[in-house]
């Protein structure tokens, strides 16, 4: 490593610390993130089947945006869950089993998490682009779950400050990459950070009071690996490079990044729409979940009043005085195929008519336009 360029480094963290976790900013989240997420996958993993989803779904939410952006890795453990809680659970507790500090041994269970989580998306959502894992939301797994023995890992922030600290060891791209090798890079930064009392001390005063933190309890980092990450996040993202030389791209490089940052931008644009929409519809099942509970009376133009056995955002299911019937709960809201006289329904079904009627679109843009800004979104932070 280029220590001089690290050194740099460290004085332009240390000098921007306040501004990075600051009310606007709160970078220090992650070690609260870190310190809560383990007792809630914990919790999720050790529950019923039939309270294993809601309890994924906890942790899932502890996450915040650090795993699910405009892909949903998480998102989709939550929702396979729902169809397979068995299968869920074993592909965490296999993710998770003890690996003995042996990096080839994790890299194993890593390519068999890949391999079992595509079989299970492609059993339960087979067109859906946004519920694939990379080696971004497997590195976070581990890391939130024992962030003292495992790295998180950003494609684009990572081999910026590999370039920076001129460490050319290649870990290789896309979604296996070599962590021995990338793990070798974060234990020599660690290293260095812990022998800089500068850095050590204003590390030190996220815990003992002198930073203002609002929210919860965080993790100590003993080891200092989520020091690590936030340095190599907030280089990128707090311009931590300003003022140090080193090997930079060149003319052509520059110029076709600059590029690929322009159509990440553009395709991030049309991802936020089908978001929005997808976020509308979501909140529309919602609500229509909530309002037709189990023995709601509902009324349908061709089977007349029933009564709801059973309901999720897929479906609507009625027992009517002749049989039993399962409806689309979108395409029966849509169409007026489900009324009820409750107050405000009516009000309802018009405000999302138009999410409900295309919700097959909506969810098709939302895999589309996620798969579309995949290879750009490292360029978006």
């Amino acid at each position: 490593m280029n220590k001089n360029n690290l050194n740099q480094i460290f004085e332009h963290y240390i000098d921007r610390f306040e501004y990075i976790n600051n009310e606007a900013n709160e970078e220090y989240y992650k070690w609260q993130v870190c310190n809560q997420f383990p007792m809630l996958m914990k919790q999720a993993l050790s529950s019923e089947n039939e309270l294993f989803p809601k309890a994924l779904y906890e942790a899932k939410k502890c996450t915040f945006n650090i795993i699910d952006s405009y892909t949903q890795p998480f998102s989709g453990l939550v929702d396979i869950s729902k169809h397979d809680p068995d299968g869920v659970r074993k592909l965490l507790l296999d993710l998770y089993a003890d690996d003995g500090g042996d990096l080839d041994v994790q890299m194993e269970i890593i390519a068999d998490f890949f391999k079992h989580s595509n079989e299970l998306i492609d059993m339960h959502y087979p067109e859906s682009f946004r519920y694939r894992q990379d080696s971004h939301s497997v590195s976070a797994l581990l890391f939130l779950n024992d962030p003292d023995h495992h790295y998180m890992y950003k494609a684009v922030q990572s081999q910026r400050f590999a370039d920076c600290v001129e460490f050319y060891d290649d870990w290789g791209t896309g979604d296996n990459i070599r962590i021995d090798t990338y793990y070798r890079m974060c234990d020599e930064l660690v290293e260095e950070i812990k022998n800089c009392d500068p850095l050590i001390k204003t590390d030190s005063s996220r815990f003992d009071g002198r930073l203002k933190l609002t929210g919860g309890e965080l993790h100590p980092d003993t080891e200092k690996h989520i020091l690590a990450f936030d340095i190599i996040y907030c280089c990128s993202v707090y311009d931590l490079f300003d003022g140090i030389s080193y090997t930079k791209r060149n003319m052509k490089e520059k110029q076709l990044y600059l590029a690929e940052k322009a159509e990440a931008e553009r395709l991030k644009q049309s991802c936020d729409q089908a978001k929005a929409n997808m976020e509308k519809l979501e909140t529309a099942w919602e609500l229509f979940i909530g309002m037709l509970p189990a023995g709601e009376k509902i009324k349908h133009p061709k089977y007349g009043e029933g009564a709801v056995t059973y309901i999720d955002n897929e479906y609507i299911y009625v027992k009517f005085a002749d049989k039993e019937a399962q409806i689309s709960l979108s395409v029966g809201l849509a169409n007026n195929l489900i009324t009820t006289d409750k107050p405000g329904f009516k009000e309802k079904v018009a405000e999302y008519r138009e999410v409900l009627k295309n919700y097959k679109s909506i969810q098709d843009r939302m895999d589309n336009s996620a798969r579309a800004l995949k290879p750009y979104e490292e360029y978006l932070n």
